[in-house]
């Protein structure tokens, strides 16, 4: 597994930040020229190239920084798995649910040593909520992938927060839940 945690490394390592830096500098020197040689020419230059390069690079900086602000708040991470690899298995404890963005993922119990298959979910389906919803916060199914997945995640306080805000999603996972007990059993 390996996991991407969104938006969590610094705004300052972000390469576009060295262009936004370029533009600045490029604006500041046309500014400076046009302050010390005041010529026509001069002039034009900042006109025509020092005031769109400040402008652009501001643009820039705003946009970098709203998208960094957005990653960095944002209450999912995203995991990549290689096919084969478990997930969780049946009885470990609860700690996050998964929505699948790429590839799929097969849904097992194990009971007395044989493995059945229970499901096989791909982009746009979820899992792992089961848990909160009718065990003691324990796995009641293991979850492998079929091929490379990547997922996001949503850690165990974050999702019952969103299902308290939020009655229709909560009635969504409940209604799912149900389905999932009345089709496979626990």
């Amino acid at each position: 597994m390996k996991t991407l945690t969104v938006g969590k490394k610094p705004f300052a390592a972000n390469p576009w930040l060295r262009l936004c830096q370029g533009l600045a500098l490029l604006g500041f020197l046309f500014a400076m020229n046009s302050m010390w040689h005041t010529t026509g020419l001069s002039f034009t230059l900042f006109v025509v190239l020092g005031m769109p390069a400040l402008l652009l690079s501001a643009a820039l900086m705003l946009l970098l920084l709203v998208d960094d602000l957005r990653k960095r708040y944002s209450l999912f991470d995203l995991e990549q798995y290689e096919p084969g690899e478990v997930i969780f298995r049946q009885g470990e404890l609860a700690d996050r649910v998964y929505f699948i963005q790429k590839g799929d993922v097969e849904v097992i119990r194990t009971a007395e040593g044989k493995e059945t298959v229970l499901a096989r979910l791909g982009p746009g389906e979820f899992f792992g909520e089961m848990a909160f919803f009718v065990s003691d916060g324990r796995r009641t199914a293991s979850v492998r992938t079929s091929t490379a997945v990547e997922l996001l995640a949503l850690g165990k306080e974050n999702f019952t927060r969103l299902l308290g805000a939020v009655p229709a999603v909560e009635k969504e996972f409940s209604l799912k839940a149900a389905e999932r007990i009345k089709t496979h059993g626990h």
